[in-house]
């Protein structure tokens, strides 16, 4: 009998330990298991709305071309209102700067705008570039017409030097 008693003690105690771990151990709630879902919906709702969103706005994100016109321009800017400036030419696609160290060149070509110093080396400052006109407004200042392509459409600027 006392073997008996020993073994419903030994086995009531495990059983008892078991159950505290069980009960002790914590998951998520109800509650935290909705707002959990409820943020899964809202996202893939969103999804769709996003695509739409930035397949009508891709031309103004993606092939906009302004930041290589505003480049090119500062960069001429840059060479025509230099202090040390011997003479400017215009040609009949493009533009010659001389100063004291250099002669740069801004020209067209094959539907490129081109930069060359000292006639070596090729840069290209813009390209899809129909017509490129340069003229003399005053002493001082020089516009530039410029018609290039984008997308399915040409634009035309004038910028003022």
């Amino acid at each position: 009998m006392k073997s008996f008693l020993r073994n419903s003690v030994f086995v009531y105690k495990i059983y008892s330990l078991i159950k505290n771990i069980v009960i002790s151990k914590r998951g998520f709630t109800l509650i935290e298991s909705l707002i959990a879902l409820l943020a899964q919906c809202l996202i893939i709702m969103l999804i769709p709305f996003f695509i739409m969103t930035f397949s009508q706005h891709k031309h103004t994100l993606f092939d906009d071309r302004t930041y290589d016109l505003e480049m090119m321009i500062k960069d001429i800017s840059d060479h025509l209102n230099h202090t040390d400036i011997k003479d400017v030419l215009l040609l009949k696609k493009g533009i010659e700067i001389q100063n004291k160290q250099s002669k740069i060149n801004y020209y067209l070509q094959n539907q490129k705008i081109i930069k060359t110093v000292n006639h070596r080396g090729n840069i290209t400052l813009c390209n899809e570039v129909m017509n490129v006109v340069f003229t003399k407004v005053s002493n001082k200042y020089i516009l530039m017409r410029i018609k290039y392509r984008e997308r399915n459409g040409f634009h035309e600027k004038e910028i003022l030097f």
